[in-house]
C-alpha cells in the first residue's frame, strides 16, 4: 500500500471541517445558555455554561490543529443556528445532555470513517482526543442534569453543579 502524501483524505477532511462546525455551535449554544443563568441572577450556573462553552471552543481548535498539521485545505463552514428553546432552568441541562449525545455521535461516525479508509492516524487522533473526551462530556451533563432534577435549593444545585467542574 502506497502512503499517502497528506493524512486526511478528501471524505474525512470534509466530515472534520463540519464536525469543526459543530462544535462552535456547542459553544453558542452554551453561551446561550450563559445568558440566560446570567439574567435569571444564577451566576454558579452562568459560569458553568461559559465554561462548558469554553470546552466547545478548545474541540473546535483541536480539530482546526489536527486539519492545519495535516496539510488539509477548507474554507471555513457557516455556524448553523441553535433553535433550541428553553423556559426553566432544567431545560438547558437536558439540551445539553442531548447536545453531547449528538455530538458523541458524530464523532463515532468520523472514527468510523478513518477506520474504514484504514487512516489509522486520525482514527489514534480521534479516540485519544475526541472519544475520550466525550466520556468525561457525557458523565458531567448527566450529572449537572441528576443534581438539576433534584428538590434542593437552586442556589445549592447550582454550585453543586459548577463544583462538577473543578
Amino acid at each position: 500500500m502506497e502512503r499517502k502524501l497528506t493524512i486526511i483524505s478528501p471524505a474525512l477532511g470534509t466530515a472534520l471541517v463540519k464536525q469543526l462546525a459543530h462544535e462552535l455551535k456547542n459553544y453558542n449554544l452554551y453561551m446561550s445558555f450563559a445568558n440566560f443563568f446570567a439574567i435569571e441572577g444564577l451566576s454558579d450556573l452562568e459560569e458553568y455554561y461559559r465554561k462548558r462553552a469554553n470546552e466547545e471552543k478548545n474541540h473546535h481548535q483541536w480539530i482546526m490543529d489536527y486539519l492545519t498539521d495535516g496539510d488539509y485545505k477548507f474554507t471555513y463552514p457557516e455556524i448553523d443556528k441553535n433553535t433550541e428553546t428553553f423556559d426553566t432552568v432544567v431545560k438547558p441541562f437536558q439540551q445539553t445532555v442531548e447536545r453531547e449525545i449528538q455530538t458523541t455521535n458524530m464523532i463515532y461516525k468520523l472514527y468510523d470513517l478513518a477506520t474504514s479508509e484504514k487512516d489509522y492516524m486520525t482514527a489514534s487522533w480521534l479516540y485519544e482526543k475526541l472519544i475520550k473526551e466525550q466520556i468525561e462530556e457525557e458523565n458531567t451533563s448527566r450529572m449537572a442534569l441528576t443534581i438539576m432534577e433534584t428538590e434542593a435549593d437552586i442556589y445549592t444545585k447550582a454550585s453543586e453543579v459548577l463544583d462538577l467542574l473543578d
